[in-house]
């Protein structure tokens, strides 16, 4: 799925070739093929895409209630405990933990994205080194009058 008929593969051939495409009129044509490869790699892409939003929306109910419980327990240990914890106290350990969950998870989405870099950076890479199917140069195919 990583060869000429995937849909990155289309992009980049028609941004490489952008002038050609543009000058042949090619832009539907470019596009239909992109809908097409898409459909192809991802033949069930409406059950894909409901998985992906209700995980997104899982992790951001959790994120959400935890945040919910933190101030919770925070006003609960303010009102029981005033003589003991200050709103100042609150705040820096809610802004510590916080900051600190940031640097995490920023952190650990770099653990999976370095193998789907790697692999893009190899499509890229032999997109532009293979001969392109538009070439400007050639004597053969459509021209323009």
């Amino acid at each position: 799925a990583d060869g000429l008929d995937s849909p990155g593969g289309i992009i980049v051939e028609t941004l490489l070739n952008i002038r050609t495409v543009s000058a042949l009129c090619m832009e539907g044509q470019r596009y239909r093929d992109y809908v097409n490869a898409v459909r192809k790699a991802e033949p069930r892409y409406v059950l894909a895409a409901f998985k992906s939003g209700v995980t997104s929306g899982v992790s951001m109910l959790i994120q959400q209630w935890t945040s919910a419980l933190q101030f919770w327990w925070g006003g609960w240990l303010l009102y029981n405990y005033s003589d003991v914890f200050t709103f100042e106290d609150f705040l820096i350990s809610m802004f510590a933990l916080m900051f600190s969950l940031f640097s995490l998870g920023a952190s650990a989405q770099g653990l999976s994205d370095r193998k789907e870099c790697e692999k893009s950076a190899g499509r890229i890479f032999y997109l532009m080194d293979r001969q392109s199917a538009i070439d400007p140069l050639e004597e053969e195919g459509i021209k323009l009058d």
